[in-house]
């Protein structure tokens, strides 16, 4: 029985500390918006540009939303278009990888 709390004990602390050195930073977050989305954006003055179906828009930053859990993340971030329509991206990251994402227009 002993040799079992002490397996739990040592799995546990193992689980741990890779949630710890895995959780994903606000940077992993661009990566994983240029990736999946096809936005790149210029840290300098705030603008980004997407890629979509071979056309090219631009988009201006206006938030962002973080909330960093100690074995996670939670990360929003929203755009608004030349057109005035706003765009907002939204994932989880736990584990080195960003789950739940997605994107909402309005």
């Amino acid at each position: 029985m002993e040799k079992n709390f002490i397996i739990v004990g040592i799995s546990s602390i193992v689980l741990v500390a890779i949630m710890l050195l895995t959780c994903p930073k606000e940077a992993d977050f661009q990566k994983h918006l240029e990736d999946k989305y096809s936005i790149v954006c210029n840290e300098v003055d705030f603008n980004c540009t997407q890629k979509k179906d071979q056309k090219e828009e631009k988009m201006e930053f206006v938030s962002k939303d973080v909330r960093n859990g100690v074995f996670f993340i939670k990360i929003e971030q929203t755009f608004q278009t030349e057109t005035k329509i706003k765009k907002t991206y939204s994932a989880v990251g736990i584990f080195g990888m960003f789950l739940f994402s997605s994107e909402k227009t309005f």
